[in-house]
């Protein structure tokens, strides 16, 4: 059992189209694929799980937030890929939309274009995520392709993530 308390969070991620458009390299969205982004995004939604990861009662350190898709959903996205990568591609950036919408609706400083620092997790953590039915990689990610794990609420951006000396942001911040 994880010494941290695992409670569910509750996001209210809304769609915007102009992160998307961004991650996704548009400049205009088709009717139809506006209408698939819809009923994927509504379909999708009851998969999105929300966690806070919190530290016990008098202890030093910080608390977390996880969220993620569970796998039936990488698993849709691969199909759409498979059928057109045009629609694969929206679809895995719709799902990264839903993840990152979530977080921004719980983070606000992630709303202001923030960072969201992927902490390496101690044991404790690597013991909650066990619970939750996660593993973590060694690249620094967890087995779901999309996910955020990031200290809560919001503490410091590229000084607290694991992916500091990798990360294309934090690079163009040191030249």
């Amino acid at each position: 059992m994880s010494a941290f308390e695992i409670v569910e969070a509750k996001p209210t991620p809304d769609f915007n189209i102009f992160y998307f458009a961004e991650l996704n390299g548009s400049t205009r969205i088709e009717h139809s694929l506006m209408e698939s982004l819809e009923k994927y995004w509504n379909k999708w939604l009851p998969h999105l799980k929300a966690y806070t990861l919190k530290q016990p009662e008098g202890a030093k350190g910080t608390d977390f937030l996880l969220l993620y898709l569970e796998k039936e959903i990488e698993d849709a996205v691969e199909d759409i890929w498979q059928e057109t990568p045009t629609e694969g591609l929206a679809h895995h950036n719709l799902a990264i939309t839903l993840v990152m919408s979530a977080a921004q609706s719980l983070i606000p400083q992630l709303e202001e274009g923030k960072c969201a620092p992927l902490p390496k997790p101690g044991e404790e953590v690597l013991k909650a995520f066990e619970a939750l039915g996660l593993t973590w990689n060694q690249e620094g990610t967890v087995n779901r392709q999309y996910a955020v794990f990031t200290p809560f609420p919001y503490s410091g951006g590229c000084e607290v993530c694991y992916l500091e000396d990798t990360c294309p942001k934090s690079q163009t911040r040191k030249q």
